[in-house]
């Protein structure tokens, strides 16, 4: 097995190697080659925003007023209410003062199929994709709807920018972040914006696929990547700006992270389209660099250490790397707060551990379309 082991070890290493070093340089030139494409008028487009709320009355009336007074005629703002047990729908009903539709759903069912029923339920042109604690910048549903006017686009994603409250201390979160929203700019200028955030995206209505019930943190994923295998652009939309609070600590950021793993999970052995690369190449070079190889690589990694297990050789080395990732996943209980480069890598080293497991639950048929959305500051 110490064969195996040092194969898996050097095929994670490279993975990490091509998704984080060498794939994002080589997008970003591929990028600036690119012509944008053409515009269309956006005036006689009707907007609709889909919105999935579970139990958040503190923040839902703010998120509805906020909606309300984006400058776009006749927006219309649906809130669907996911068996909400507090007072989320009355406090959506008096923000929305008669303007916003507002759902309730007797029992939580998870995101995906409330927006599927909100989805089906709508009669607009352009459907905006948001959260509950989500703030948009005045201009934002515009700047959407107008990038996706163009007559070759089909969805756009939105900026999102992480904020720290003050007095609070930010997580190394909002570094990758800005890191990863260069990449979505640099794909969006291709067409293949592959992955929006769940807090800021749009979609023509008529290319918006029902999603599966059990999906898992990934209706950002799978509906502007469906719309891409339609044929249409998929567009970064650095106009629309929006804005949440930073995760409070790392634990918060652990909790996540496992739920996305077990959605990247669902995609890697259900979405089989995406790996034919003659059909689409341009959509599979991106998936397989920068979502596959991402979420694979820290998995091989756990693979080499559990193949090590069986090699007399090694066996002392995977022990301890897996004492450290067991280490680094219940230091995180205790939100430490490590600053420096020093920092930075331990919440690079313990997100992919949680990453890892979770992909591993996905790929081996867990679900969890329900969940309590990750405590910000």
């Amino acid at each position: 097995m110490t064969a195996v082991a040092g194969a898996l070890l050097l095929g994670s290493l490279a993975l990490f190697a091509w998704s984080y070093a060498l794939y994002p340089p080589l997008i970003a030139r591929r990028a600036a080659r690119s012509e944008p494409p053409a515009g269309a008028a956006t005036d006689a487009v009707s907007v609709e925003v889909i919105l999935s709320a579970a139990d958040e009355e503190r923040v839902i009336g703010a998120r509805v007023a906020n909606l309300l007074a984006q400058d776009v005629p006749g927006l219309a703002v649906s809130v669907g209410c996911d068996g909400c047990r507090d007072g989320t729908a009355e406090a959506a009903r008096s923000a929305g003062a008669g303007r916003a539709r507002v759902v309730e759903f007797s029992s939580r069912r998870g995101k995906a199929s409330v927006v599927n029923d909100l989805v089906r339920e709508s009669a607009a042109d352009v459907l905006v994709f948001t959260d509950a604690n989500t703030r948009f910048d005045p201009g934002a549903v515009r700047a959407l709807v107008a990038a996706v006017a163009g007559p070759s686009v089909g969805a756009a994603c939105g900026r999102l920018v992480f904020e720290t409250a003050p007095g609070a201390r930010a997580t190394p979160e909002s570094v990758y972040w800005d890191r990863e929203t260069r990449l979505k700019a640099a794909e969006g200028a291709l067409g293949i914006c592959l992955g929006a955030n769940g807090a800021i995206y749009a979609a023509r209505r008529e290319l918006v696929e029902p999603l599966p019930e059990d999906t898992t943190s990934m209706d950002d994923f799978l509906i502007p990547v469906r719309v891409a295998r339609a044929g249409r652009r998929v567009v970064f939309a650095g106009d629309a700006v929006a804005r949440e609070d930073a995760a409070r600590d790392v634990a918060a950021e652990v909790s996540r992270r496992f739920r996305i793993g077990i959605g990247a999970g669902q995609v890697l052995r259900r979405e089989r389209w995406l790996y034919a690369a003659p059909r689409h190449p341009q959509l599979t070079f991106a998936f397989l660099s920068r979502k596959a190889a991402r979420w694979l690589a820290p998995v091989l990694t756990l693979a080499a250490c559990g193949a090590a297990l069986f090699s007399a050789a090694l066996r002392p080395a995977g022990t301890a790397a897996f004492a450290v990732a067991g280490l680094l996943l219940a230091a995180a209980r205790f939100k430490p707060r490590v600053r420096g480069p020093v920092g930075k890598l331990y919440y690079f080293a313990v997100l992919n551990v949680a990453l890892a497991l979770g992909v591993a639950a996905g790929l081996a048929g867990y679900a969890r379309p329900v969940w309590t959305r990750t405590a910000r500051s």
